[in-house]
């Protein structure tokens, strides 16, 4: 039977197909025959890199593309690539028609055509032509260096698998299947699921247990030096075909292949004995919890491959009551730091706190499991909970799959439906490769269509060079959501997501009103580096191709955003929210006491279908703090269809510093009427100052992202604002401009007074050091715009205490 196994890791399998070892069995009596160790194990690895001595000819190679030099030979390009783990691939060139060419140069339509030393495992790349001129025609709306650097990476660490097969439906692994019961809830005791208070009914059946037989190949193929873990179609005892399974743990060096056919479903029964207690995180917070459906914990080379489905189970009665609290079961959205079982006050109240990880246990039935993960010395070990550690019932739905303190992760292929929260989370991961994902979970077509939410597509938290590729995901949350931990977790425990490429897929919404990419927002631990790319956006309930979004309890910075050539087909909002105020989900006093970060945003060639929904527009600014305004969004050729206005996006907030639009066309589908939109630059001219009452006067520098510390002490408490618009390329903004002074985080601008020159004073000001969010300085902003031209300057003083 033909599998699709192509994959894996340089670093760790360069030495691999020398190796020997037979997969072994957990017992003697069922260990494969002893000449079976003298048997070569070869590569299905199909990844290809070049070589160290590689000539200029060869630009970079990436997961999925070549890149060559313009007028690069076939023979050239050949001679300069090699298999990743050093195994003996063999490797084609073929053009559009599928002919094998051996001469002439290489062009843009060919392709790469890599064989594994296997014999059948295959992998095909395209090719792509350098173009030199393309960094002057990017600007500041792409950077290729670090864009190549990342899609390289990620292509020379996707893990490698030697050719041993451990398939857990083999004679060998026949004993650890079980009969099993399945406990799960088919409707309330009122047959109406509005009456939200009465209870669930349940029921049990029988069913073939494939989970210990799973994870024992996991472990058999690990231990023997890695290889390919296959679940077959068409093997199961089930009446439906299906493997039966709890959480299924992937080590190192190990393939979980799900043949084409192959269905793998996940036991509804929420209890330990099928999702043991694990480390793992909720929304951002680190705790130790139900296990994902499929977990690792500090392993490296691993994948999930094939074309089968996994299948959660989830539905309206399981998994999703704990969402809200129906049908008598307890709600995970319940605030209380006080309540007597684990919700979301809870654990935010043991963020807020730091309380150490291994205490923020959550069990099925409350009591403490007897002992939980730990990574020590580089290993993984179980150990007794901390003295002094308390569990808790849990409400926490696990992640479909989490890749948790991992490197070098591959999942590809599969499909996906009926997740009981997030789907698939690298979380503290590096070196991800996810393409080729079949992703499908709308939880608006059962009772109450919204609200249920939480199965975001893909989540990376805390994860650095990530490359999402050729996915179809169909969601009712965000589609793709990047994360790095929430508050004192994300800014003391977590590592920023930096260094993702997310490329050449549909990211679908049927009704859930999402993004289908999000930056947060939990990002406590920043973002940075994030490039979007050759997508398409679509559904009925999608609400914005990009969203962003923080607030003051947060802190990091979400920067370097870049988006291009992408089509947006419908939005229920817009193309893209920049949100610096988004709702905490449980607020604790005085906790706001950050810089919501938001900058460096590029939207490069990004177009809407003809049929957008009428009346909306690009951005929607829902807010950004004056002392810390949006900026630097830059946005250029682009085509958006609406009878609305590109202005009509700021109508909330217009606190943004570096707004630049470069030919922007907005097109009226009814009239066909076309609106070009370009930004002329708005600045203050020369010094700002502050003017005592003694006339003294103290320039004022502004804040930059290269100086985000420069504080100007003042002589006096109480001081004047006085300054000058630069009218060079406005001259009329005195008429049709407005300027605002804020200070600190007061949402009532101080009066300002501006004349026919451009110059303006405000009304006296008096700092205040007695505010909670107080630390080393106060914010001075003045924002001022003229229609779409809109800045603003922030400075950052000190004053003495008044008398």
């Amino acid at each position: 039977m033909h599998r699709r196994r192509q994959h894996t890791s340089q670093r760790f399998w360069s030495a691999v197909a020398a190796r020997a070892l037979a997969c072994l069995s957990l017992t003697a009596a069922t260990a494969f025959p002893a000449h079976a160790a003298d048997q070569a194990v070869k590569s299905t690895g199909t990844v290809v890199v070049g070589r160290q001595d590689s000539a200029p000819a060869l630009f970079t190679v990436g997961t999925s593309t070549v890149t060559v030099q313009a007028g690069t030979t076939v023979p050239q390009v050949l001679a300069q690539l090699t298999a990743s783990d050093h195994s003996r691939q063999s490797r084609s060139i073929v053009d559009a028609s599928g002919t094998v060419r051996d001469t002439g140069p290489v062009t843009a339509g060919d392709h790469l055509t890599v064989t594994a030393e296997d014999g059948h495992s295959t992998r095909r790349y395209a090719f792509a032509i350098h173009d030199p001129g393309a960094h002057k025609r990017d600007g500041g709306y792409w950077n290729q260096p670090l864009y190549d650097r990342t899609d390289s990476t990620v292509n020379a660490h996707t893990p490698v698998f030697p050719d041993r097969p451990c398939d857990v439906a083999a004679p060998r692994y026949q004993s650890l299947v079980r009969q099993a019961t399945e406990t799960y809830a088919v409707g309330n005791e009122a047959g109406d699921p509005a009456a939200t208070s009465s209870p669930l009914v349940f029921r049990s059946r029988q069913v073939w247990f494939y989970g210990d037989a799973i994870n024992a190949a996991i472990k058999d193929c690990h231990k023997a030096g890695g290889g390919i873990v296959d679940v077959p179609a068409g093997a199961s005892r089930n009446d439906d075909g299906a493997y039966y399974s709890g959480a299924i743990n992937l080590l190192s060096g190990v393939n979980l292949h799900i043949d084409n056919g192959a269905v793998v479903k996940f036991m509804r029964n929420k209890t330990n004995e099928y999702y043991p207690v694990v480390r793992t995180s909720y929304e951002g917070t680190d705790m130790y919890n139900f296990s994902p459906l499929i977990y690792s914990l500090h392993q490296h080379d691993i994948a999930v491959t094939g074309g089968g489905t996994l299948d959660g189970q989830e539905d309206m009665w399981n998994w999703r009551p704990w969402k809200k609290g129906y049908w008598g079961e307890p709600s995970v959205e319940n605030k209380d730091p006080d309540s007597s079982y684990g919700e979301n006050g809870v654990l935010n109240q043991m963020n807020f706190e730091d309380v150490p990880i291994e205490q923020r246990i959550f069990t099925d039935d409350g009591q403490l499991p007897a002992t939980i993960p730990v990574v020590d010395g580089g290993k993984v070990r179980q150990v007794p909970p901390p003295a002094g550690a308390k569990a808790m019932k849990s409400t926490f739905r696990p992640q479909f799959i989490e890749t948790n303190d991992s490197s070098e992760v591959l999942i590809e292929g599969v499909s996906i439906r009926n997740t009981p929260f997030w789907i698939v989370h690298p979380l503290s991961s590096t070196n991800v490769l996810i393409r080729g994902l079949d992703i499908y979970s709308d939880k608006t077509k059962d009772f109450e269509v919204k609200g249920w939410n939480n199965d975001d597509g893909v989540d990376p938290e805390s994860s650095r060079n990530v490359v999402m590729e050729d996915n179809h995901i169909t969601v009712s949350d965000d589609g793709a959501a990047i994360k790095s931990g929430r508050n004192v977790n994300g800014r003391e425990h977590r590592a920023p997501s930096e260094d993702v490429i997310i490329r050449d897929s549909v990211y679908n919404n049927d009704g859930g009103n999402s993004a289908a990419i999000s930056m947060g927002s939990e990002m406590s631990g920043s973002i940075r580096n994030v490039f979007i790319h050759d997508n398409v956006f679509k559904g009925p309930g999608l609400a914005m191709a990009l969203k962003i979004k923080t607030n003051s309890t947060r802190g990091g910075a979400v920067e370097n955003i870049y988006m291009r050539r992408c089509v947006l087909q419908q939005a229920t909002s817009g193309l893209v929210q920049l949100d610096g105020n988004y709702p905490e989900t449980v607020p604790f006093p005085n906790a706001d006491a950050f810089d919501p970060t938001i900058r460096n945003i590029y939207i490069d060639r990004v177009d809407t279908a003809l049929a957008m929904t009428p009346g909306k527009t690009t951005f929607s600014l829902s807010s950004a703090a004056s002392r810390s305004p949006v900026e630097n969004v830059y946005y250029r050729d682009s085509v958006f269809h609406t009878n609305s206005t590109l202005q009509a996006g700021f109508a909330k907030n217009k606190n943004m510093k570096n707004f630049v639009v470069q030919n922007v066309a907005y097109i009226d589908p009814g009239t066909g009427a076309t609106t070009r939109y370009d930004t002329t630059p708005l600045n203050l001219l020369g010094k700002t100052t502050a003017a005592s009452g003694s006339g003294a006067r103290t320039p004022l520098t502004a804040v930059s992202i290269d100086r985000p510390d420069l504080i100007t002490p003042l002589s006096n408490a109480t001081f004047a604002v006085a300054g000058r618009v630069d009218l060079s390329k406005h001259p009329t903004f005195a008429q049709t401009g407005t300027i605002q002074l804020f200070v600190d985080r007061d949402t009532t601008p101080v009066a300002l007074h501006l004349e026919p020159d451009g110059s303006f004073l405000s009304d006296p000001i008096t700092l205040d050091d007695n505010q909670s969010w107080y630390r080393d300085r106060h914010y001075l902003a003045v924002n001022f715009y003229d229609g779409i031209d809109m800045n603003t300057e922030v400075y950052q003083v000190t004053a003495p205490a008044p008398a």
